[in-house]
């Protein structure tokens, strides 16, 4: 098992999109052009970073899956059929270093004519801290 990190995680919900859903597009970030209906758009609105006991840390990262309805008339219909299919797909991801991560909590919304898939991915960190040395101390001695 690797390290898992926020990259890890971002592109293991861009891989499951690609491979359940191969003739649609997915986007990471800001798109300014080539934005088609049907298409997804995942970012990682923050992350929640807290210290547990000793040296491990509980990383809660916030995946946010915007989904385009290519149906407009149908829209609500589409996002509620699409939010079902998400979730299945997002509820365990395989990271690209082969690390299978579930998700702790899912929630979706739609806004502005789009759907927006939340889905959470707790996980915890082992963060060593490397140690400090002291300086090599140099003895005199008199007498």
């Amino acid at each position: 098992m690797s390290e898992i990190n926020f990259n890890s995680i971002f592109d293991g919900v861009s891989l499951a999109l690609h491979a359940t859903f191969p003739d649609r597009q997915v986007h990471g970030g800001s798109v300014k052009q080539g934005l088609n209906d049907g298409d997804f758009n995942v970012f990682m609105p923050g992350v929640v970073n807290a210290k547990e006991v000793g040296p491990r840390y509980r990383r809660t990262p916030t995946v946010d899956v915007i989904y385009y309805p290519r149906d407009r008339k149908r829209l609500t219909a589409e996002c509620y059929d699409m939010a079902q299919q998400m979730a299945q797909v997002l509820e365990s991801i395989v990271t690209p270093e082969g690390d299978t991560v579930h998700a702790t909590s899912m929630e979706f919304q739609t806004t502005d004519d789009v759907l927006h898939m939340i889905a959470r991915y707790d996980h915890f960190a082992r963060i060593v801290p490397e140690p400090v040395m002291m300086e090599t101390l140099q003895v005199k001695q008199e007498g």
